[in-house]
């Protein structure tokens, strides 16, 4: 069951929803509007592989060696 992030085209609210069915009807819950769209997000996950590896960053450039920070944040991350 994943959470998603969606933003609102109605008030622009940006908020995140578990969503238990693909087919399930998200609505914003801040104007209760149903335009929603869903936004692209980055997630994180530590590899078993290696001990004590850091953790990894799918979806920017900072698992493949951003050169603007360690965390993978920055505005230089993409």
């Amino acid at each position: 069951m994943p959470i998603y992030e969606y933003e609102c085209c109605n008030c622009s609210e940006q908020f995140e929803r578990l969503v238990f069915r693909s087919d399930e009807a998200v609505c914003c819950p801040k104007c209760e509007s149903a335009d929603v769209q869903k936004r692209m997000s980055v997630c994180g996950f530590k590899s078993g592989g290696d001990k004590g590896a850091a953790s990894s960053r799918v979806g920017s450039t900072a698992a493949s060696g951003c050169s603007g920070c360690a965390g993978g944040s920055c505005s230089t991350c993409h």
